[in-house]
This record gives structure tokens, C-alpha cells and sequence, in this order.
């Protein structure tokens, strides 16, 4: 038996919505009842409509029975949608595994990366051919007629668009990850053939240093209200040449707010953008260098570049902080709160259109994870489906069904514009989840029941490839020129150097 959970979703909403229209049904059959009992005192021969009327409205088979039933039957297809989900993501846990093994038992030999390139390509267009195969069999001069060809191609150039939809585009990087691995050498204990070929690469990669500069006009962004008002936040932290970032806002910028709230408290949130570097060692360090280090779960500079942040905003140990991301900035957000624990009060992390990585959440921190079935840069780490768990909202929302594009382009499925409406039906829905839930408590501890008054700081971090100090010599942290009384000195944060702020925590960079 196949059971597609996102199809479950769909029937679950619509049944929220036949559920719905039976309520409003029954508000007017009972304004009906009303009028005609009221008429049916001077009109005694409207007596029997009344009764009939009111007959209808309390019957089982009445709209106010009916809705009751819909709505219990939409909740339990709900509740099937996540429970079939979580199955899915175990299976594809374990299947990550098989072909993890497989990969490391083939690449020893001459013919493994051809082999696992193979299944790759199988796997990709396999139905593809399947269906070609078929219809060669039942009409055989129909298949190879020309008139068909520009059908074809159109089914081919779709097969992108259909692997990240279906979510065979992960088994697909699993098993390429798996090939190149066994090219590369890259058989180390990590059974995830992404993770092993990703930590591989960055292992590769020249150190660099991080340097932060704090920006002297940051704009005077809104406090968030909700999970659409924390994702609209990363929106406007990326720099000026995207649709959505705040004019004047440079490369590789993160944005830190305060929030100070009627009752004297505070809290923070933490909004880091994502990849906008094509590279892998550059000045820019929001680059596929940076990307590789987090899937791979080894040292990355943008991680370490928040913390600072972080320290140097003044984010008091007891504050709670919400940090949130979109892309790469959603695994640099869950790095972080691995790494803050006993530094910082993280209590909720919400990751945009990201893959996962290594360093879980601690206890205590509440996650929403926000994906879109079409997005393939969500596949990134191998993996299908929602990331469930405890103290976890994990939502993935199928564009074409939910009033996106009808069959959007790979940057639209990812563009975060998209993600802050996704964020705004989360917040729609959040109602009806229970009071206690551990996301809305999370919220609840940032953002507060009243809007709060925010002070908006930035932080733009660059990089620079780490030179060796001599032996013996001392480590120094070396501002940059700038000029006195514009821009504060930044700071300069070599990786595996004592930094000048609390002291370092334990990142859980490789389970």
C-alpha cells in the first residue's frame, strides 16, 4: 500500500473546509427555525414549517452533527498526515544508511562510483524510462513516431522539477555523494554518504579568520509578532541587490534586535540570510564553503561569526533568544543554539528552506522548520520529508495546492518571499495547537503577548584566509582601519583562537 501524506494534508484541509460551509449552513437553518417560529404565532399555519425547520437542525443527520463529525474526521486525516510523514523520514533515515554502507563497501573497488552513478541516474529518470518501456511494448510505431518527440522532451526537461517534488532528488544526492565519495577517498566513519562526502570536502579547505564590523545606520526594522514577523526579518537582513533585503544592507549581514517589552524584560532575535557567495574560500563568507562545513558538521566561520555577534550585542545569559534563518542561515542558526547552551537562553530556532545538520537541538529549545515540497535546496542533505520530534513544528507546504505558483521554478520554490507567506498560514494555524505547545510557549517567552519596542543592531561579517602565527608567537586580534567615531573597530575572530567574550562553548559538531 502507498500513501501519499501530502495528499492526507490536502484532504485534511478540505475537509476543514466542507466543516466549515456545514457551520455556516446551520447559522442559517437555525435563523430560518427562528423567523418562522416568530412568524408562526400570528400565522398558525406556519407552525408545521417551523417544526420541520427545527426538526432538521437537531436531527443527526443535520448540518451542526454533520460539521461536528467533518471536523473530528479533518483532525484524525491530520494527525494521519504527520504520523505517515515521521514514517517516511525514519524509512529515509534508515535507507540513508543502506546506501551509506553501500557506498562504503563499493567505493573500495574499481567499479563503485559507476555503479552508485548509476543507480543515481536510474533513480532519477527511472519511471521515465519505465513509462517509455511501456508504451514501446503496447504501440510500438506509435512510441517512435516523431509527432511525440516534443512530448518527450518537455516529460524530460520536467524530470528536475519531479524528483525534488516527489522526493526522490535526496536518494539521488545520496547515492552521487556515495560515487564521488569513493572518487575522492572520503571513507570516514560517518555512514551518511552526504555528510561523508561534505565534511570531506570542507576538510580540504584553507582556515579563514571572520571579521565582524558593526554597521553605524542599521535600518529601524519592525518587531516580529509571530513566526511570518520572524521570517519577514531574515527577509529584510539580506543585502540591497535582492527583492527583499533593506537598501544599503552589504553582503553577509546579520541582523541582531532587541526587544524590550512593558514589564522591563528583554529578549533577542538573531536573523542570519543565506548562501550569497558562489565560492568556497572567499572574502564573503555566506558561500558553498561555509555550506559544506555545516552539512559536513565541522567548524564553520558564519557560526562562530553569530556567537560573536551575540557577544558583542550584550544578550544577557538569562534573555531569551529566538534565532531564525533561511537557507544556509537556518543551519547556522541550529549550529548555534547547539553551541550556546549554558551561554545563551535560546528558546526557539526556526530554520527557513534549509537542510539539516549534525548538532541537534538541545532540550528545551523549541524548533519550526518551514519547507516547500518543491524546494530543492531542502533536499540538500539527503533527506525527505518533515523533521519531527520533540518540541518540533515541522511544515511543509506544497506550493500548486496552497495558492503559490502552479508549478513554480526552483528560485521561486526557495525565494524567501515565499517562506514569509508560508510564515503568516503557520500563524493562522498556530490556534490550533494547544495552549501549553511548546512553540507557542517559545514564542510567547521572545516576542511577548504585547508588541514590544525593538532596537535593531547589524553586523556585517567578512573573511580572510588564516595565516599561521609563528611558533611561540601570541595570538592577536587585529582591528581593521576605519575611521574613529563612524564605525566601532571590528573584530576579528580566528578559528581555534581564545576569543575575548565568554568563554567558548561545546559544539556537538559530529555525532
Amino acid at each position: 500500500m502507498l500513501i501519499d501524506a501530502a495528499e492526507l494534508g490536502v484532504a485534511a484541509q478540505r475537509l476543514r473546509g466542507a466543516g466549515d460551509g456545514l457551520d455556516v449552513a446551520d447559522a442559517r437553518l437555525r435563523a430560518a427555525a427562528w423567523h418562522a417560529a416568530t412568524l408562526a404565532t400570528d400565522v398558525p399555519q406556519v407552525r408545521p414549517l417551523a417544526d420541520a425547520l427545527d426538526a432538521l437542525r437537531r436531527a443527526a443527520w443535520g448540518p451542526a452533527r454533520l460539521a461536528r463529525d467533518v471536523a473530528d474526521l479533518a483532525t484524525r486525516t491530520r494527525d494521519a498526515a504527520g504520523a505517515y510523514d515521521l514514517a517516511e523520514t525514519d524509512a529515509q533515515a534508515r535507507w540513508t544508511r543502506v546506501v551509506g554502507g553501500l557506498g562504503l563497501v563499493l567505493g573500495a573497488g574499481p567499479v563503485g562510483a559507476a555503479v552508485l552513478s548509476s543507480a543515481a541516474f536510474g533513480v532519477a529518470v527511472g519511471d521515465l524510462l519505465l513509462d517509455e518501456a511501456r508504451q514501446l511494448a503496447v504501440d510500438p510505431w506509435g512510441a517512435m513516431s516523431p509527432a511525440g518527440l516534443p512530448e518527450d522532451l518537455e516529460r524530460l526537461a520536467a524530470v528536475p522539477q519531479r524528483v525534488v517534488a516527489d522526493g526522490r532528488g535526496a536518494l539521488v544526492l545520496q547515492l552521487l555523494a556515495a560515487a564521488l565519495g569513493s572518487m575522492t577517498g572520503a571513507f570516514a566513519p560517518e555512514l551518511d554518504p552526504v555528510r561523508r562526502f561534505s565534511a570531506h570536502v570542507a576538510g580540504l579547505l584553507p582556515a579563514r579568520e571572520v571579521r565582524l564590523v558593526p554597521r553605524a545606520d542599521p535600518p529601524d526594522l519592525p518587531a516580529p509578532r509571530g513566526v511570518e514577523g520572524l521570517v519577514d526579518l531574515v527577509a529584510r537582513t539580506y543585502d540591497e541587490d535582492t527583492a527583499t533585503g533593506e537598501p544599503g544592507t552589504p553582503l553577509a549581514t546579520v541582523t541582531v534586535q532587541r526587544l524590550d517589552h512593558a514589564d522591563g524584560t528583554r529578549s533577542w532575535v538573531v536573523a542570519v540570510p543565506g548562501t550569497r557567495a558562489a565560492g568556497l574560500t572567499g572574502d564573503v563568507p555566506t558561500d558553498n564553503g561555509t555550506n559544506l562545513a555545516l552539512e559536513g558538521g565541522v567548524p564553520d566561520v558564519m557560526s562562530r561569526a553569530v556567537l560573536a555577534a551575540m557577544a558583542e550585542a550584550g544578550i544577557g545569559a538569562d534573555e531569551p533568544v529566538a534565532l531564525v534563518g533561511h537557507s544556509q542561515g537556518g543551519m547556522v542558526a541550529a549550529n548555534v543554539a547547539a553551541a550556546a547552551v549554558g551561554t545563551y537562553a535560546v528558546r526557539l530556532v526556526v530554520t527557513v528552506g534549509s537542510p539539516d545538520v549534525p548538532a541537534a537541538p538541545p532540550p528545551g529549545v523549541a524548533t519550526v522548520t518551514l519547507r516547500h515540497r518543491e524546494d530543492a535546496v531542502t533536499l540538500l542533505d539527503g533527506k525527505v520529508g518533515e523533521r519531527g520530534g520533540q518540541g518540533a513544528l515541522s511544515v511543509v507546504r506544497d506550493l500548486a495546492a496552497t495558492g503559490g505558483p502552479a508549478r513554480p521554478s526552483f528560485s521561486e520554490a526557495h525565494a524567501v518571499a515565499g517562506y514569509v507567506r508560508t510564515g503568516a498560514m503557520v500563524d493562522d494555524a498556530l490556534g490550533d495547537l494547544p495552549a501549553d505547545d511548546p512553540v507557542r510557549r517559545a514564542l510567547t517567552d521572545v516576542l511577548g503577548r504585547t508588541p514590544a519596542g525593538a532596537t535593531t543592531t547589524q553586523t556585517t561579517v567578512t573573511a580572510a584566509p588564516l595565516v599561521a602565527p609563528e611558533p611561540g608567537a601570541p595570538v592577536v586580534v587585529r582591528p581593521r582601519e576605519v575611521a574613529p567615531s563612524v564605525v566601532p573597530p571590528p573584530v576579528v575572530l580566528p578559528l581555534g583562537a581564545r576569543a575575548p567574550w565568554p568563554p567558548e562553548p561545546r559544539v556537538p559538531w559530529a555525532r
